[in-house]
């Protein structure tokens, strides 16, 4: 059963669950990047807040309707801690490939907003419709689908950077439908380790990028 969110975040976050997680982490490597991040932080002036920035950016709503071309997806972390980006940085490449299992491919796969708040998302293999809700004061968005009476829901950002439409995601949301989804998954270990870094760490968002 193939839904909006789902096929979106479902494939995509399951994916990026590391196969053997020891033998991906470099802790050698990881310290290198935290203590480098640290100092070159530590040198660089007060920086404006990422959710400052996206808020002062945010596009009207009449710039994201329209259909757009899916191009790529990755994680995003809008915190300050070091850690979570070497964290990250070790299961973000799990997920490209695998969406194309799911017909989620650049020149496959589109998302159509329409005035009414309807979501279509097509992909190779199907259509599905869900909606959204845009403040454009604020750039906050949320999107919901519901399918055979249950409904799935995640809360997030919209924003158009140099002509790019990126869907915002926050990752607590999306574990919690990936949960909701797929219960079978929730008492796999590796589940269990993304779920508890995501969770740990806070202010990473699912980033689904799409261009006219």
């Amino acid at each position: 059963m193939k839904r909006l969110l789902s096929l979106v975040v479902v494939a995509f976050c399951v994916a990026l669950v590391p196969q053997e997680t020891s033998a991906q982490f470099d802790l050698g490597k990881a310290f290198g990047r935290i203590l480098g991040a640290v100092a070159a932080e530590q040198q660089q002036p007060t920086k404006v807040s990422p959710y400052d920035e996206i808020r002062d950016n945010a596009p009207a709503q009449s710039k994201i309707l329209g259909t757009w071309q899916y191009k790529t997806a990755s994680l995003k972390y809008l915190g300050d801690n070091p850690l979570a980006d070497v964290a990250l940085a070790q299961v973000e490449g799990f997920g490209l490939a695998e969406l194309k299992k799911y017909g989620i491919m650049e020149g496959c796969c589109s998302l159509t907003l329409r005035r009414n708040g309807l979501a279509v998302l097509s992909t190779l293999d199907a259509l599905q419709e869900g909606w959204f809700n845009y403040d454009e004061a604020t750039a906050k968005m949320d999107v919901s689908s519901t399918v055979d009476g249950v409904t799935y829901k995640a809360q997030g950002y919209f924003r158009i950077v140099s002509g790019r439409f990126m869907v915002m995601l926050d990752a607590g949301d999306v574990i919690d439908v990936i949960a909701k989804a797929s219960p079978e998954l929730t008492s796999d270990d590796t589940f269990i380790m993304l779920k508890g870094v995501l969770q740990s760490f806070g202010d990473v968002y699912l980033c689904i990028v799409f261009e006219r």
